[in-house]
């Protein structure tokens, strides 16, 4: 009976052996795939990149059902960042104001995990009813909350409380560090390209961004227009509005050209209440199209002074097309791109010389 017993105890020790190693196979191997994760994670530049590894990465890497991420906001600069993001990943990511939610899901910021209450799962993963277990991970940096990151599971035992989760406390403070280096290094790239009155970009931007385009242009055979936009009789609305109105009346302007415009056009303040515009694989005949539909589109808008008092404004616009004549060296591309830009110039003084409110082109004069 004896030894029947210890072989059944026997039985059960090299069981629990083959558990506890098919265990280890398997923390060894979540490990891996985490000091993976981090490894891309800390390689990455843009938030964008950096988010879509949080969310989409994690969710399939670790077998999640959902993964939200919450940050904070104040000045909707991580929003502008991530602008770029896929629909269905936006929906994922919220932007908080303020800190009171945050403060209001972790207290003491600490992780927090195993089953979800029904108020916090409501917070938390709105659209994931069937969510049993989360890992909820703020995200602090230098004492400061910054957000959190959530792991949702349908499976009630993917995160319980008997079990420390110390990888993820590691992870949390490694998300966090990324997160800040990626905001911190692309708004400081975004301040030196973009005019902060306007937000569209800057002279320095346009004349950078020039060069390439005509290299372009010549690299795959297509034409390049350029468009000059100079608002009329803005000193005028200055002395009468004042100039918090004319600052109104730059931003307008801003907004309507990116909105108005395709994603690969550029669009740049050059200085002033003068706007450029780069509108690559478009010939002259559709860039006049494009000028007089902002032409259009700007006259039809009524604005308003910082009293209320309500006005219009219209613009002239100057345009240059550019075809490609296969030059490959750097020095033509430069000179090309000055030729365009001054063409472009020399039409809009036209326009504003014909009486403004009106689009004029331009043809760029013959290569030597």
């Amino acid at each position: 009976m004896d030894r029947k017993l210890l072989e059944l105890e026997n039985a059960e020790l090299k069981r629990q052996r083959r558990i506890d190693l098919i265990q280890a196979e398997q923390n060894e191997t979540l490990l891996n795939q985490f000091f993976e994760v981090e490894l891309e994670l800390l390689a990455c530049n843009r938030l964008c990149e950096l988010v879509d590894i949080l969310l989409n990465k994690f969710r399939d890497t670790f077998r999640l059902s959902s993964v939200t991420l919450f940050l904070f906001d104040p000045e909707h600069i991580a929003a502008d960042l991530l602008s770029e993001l896929g629909h269905q990943e936006r929906k994922r990511v919220y932007f908080q104001p303020d800190l009171r939610l945050l403060r209001q899901l972790h207290p003491h910021e600490q992780l927090a995990f195993g089953e979800v209450d029904n108020d916090i799962r409501k917070i938390v993963f709105p659209d994931h009813p069937y969510i049993l277990s989360a890992a909820r991970m703020p995200l602090v940096r230098q004492n400061c909350l910054i957000g959190c990151l959530n792991l949702g599971s349908q499976d009630i035992a993917r995160y319980t409380a008997d079990i420390r989760y110390t990888y993820l406390s590691h992870l949390m403070s490694v998300i966090a560090v990324c997160i800040e280096n990626c905001m911190t290094r692309e708004h400081l790239h975004r301040i030196s390209i973009i005019d902060m009155l306007t937000s569209v970009h800057n002279r320095r931007a346009f004349d950078k961004e020039i060069l390439r385009e005509v290299a372009r242009a010549n690299r795959v055979g297509e034409p390049l227009s350029c468009l000059f936009i100079d608002i009329d009789h803005f000193k005028k609305i200055n002395d009468v509005y004042g100039h918090q109105t004319g600052d109104r009346v730059l931003r307008t302007l801003g907004k309507l050209l990116k909105g108005t415009l395709r994603k690969t056009d550029f669009v740049a303040r050059y200085g002033g209440e003068e706007f450029s515009i780069l509108l690559p694989s478009c010939a002259e005949e559709q860039a006049m199209m494009v000028a007089e539909n902002l032409r259009t589109q700007l006259a039809k808008e009524i604005l308003r002074s910082v009293e209320g008092a309500p006005f219009r404004i219209t613009a002239s616009i100057g345009c240059a097309s550019y075809q490609p004549l296969m030059t490959l060296s750097q020095k033509d591309h430069q000179q090309h791109a000055h030729v365009l830009l001054r063409t472009a110039d020399e039409a809009l003084y036209q326009a504003k010389h014909a009486g403004r409110n009106r689009t004029q082109s331009k043809p760029l004069p013959a290569a030597n």
